[in-house]
Formats: C-alpha cells, structure tokens, sequence
C-alpha cells in the first residue's frame, strides 16, 4: 500500500500550532503511520468505516479517508 495523503482543516491546523515540540514529533510519527495504514488506527465513527476517531500521538482526533478519483 502506497499510503494516503493527509490534509488539515484549519481548526486542525491551529490545534497542532497549540502542541509543544515533543507533543508535535508525536504526533508526526503517528500521523505518518496512519497515513499508511488509517483502517488500522482508532475506531468507526456511527458505524462508517471511512471516518474514525483515534488517538495519534496522545491527541484525540478524528479523521476520514477517501480514495483519490481517477482522472
């Protein structure tokens, strides 16, 4: 599996802006292995398999996962 590309949303992105640098290395390392695997990390969200809650670097977040559309 090639991985996943992530992206932010702005309040996302205010929220790592808030992390120290220990916290943010953290993260980084988690955010880098669910991208390769994100059906591996957390828990469904009502049931839908695409968008999941788990803990990525002691940061509860909650993500979605979508498949690029073919040009």
């Amino acid at each position: 599996m090639s991985g996943y590309r992530v992206a932010y949303t702005d309040l996302a992105r205010s929220g790592y802006a808030a992390l120290d640098a220990n916290q943010r290395r953290a993260f980084d390392g988690d955010v880098a292995a669910m991208a390769r695997d994100p059906y591996a990390w957390g828990d469904p969200i009502r049931g839908n398999r695409d968008r999941r809650s788990a803990a990525l670097g002691g940061v509860i977040t909650e993500n979605e996962s979508a498949r690029a559309s073919s040009p």
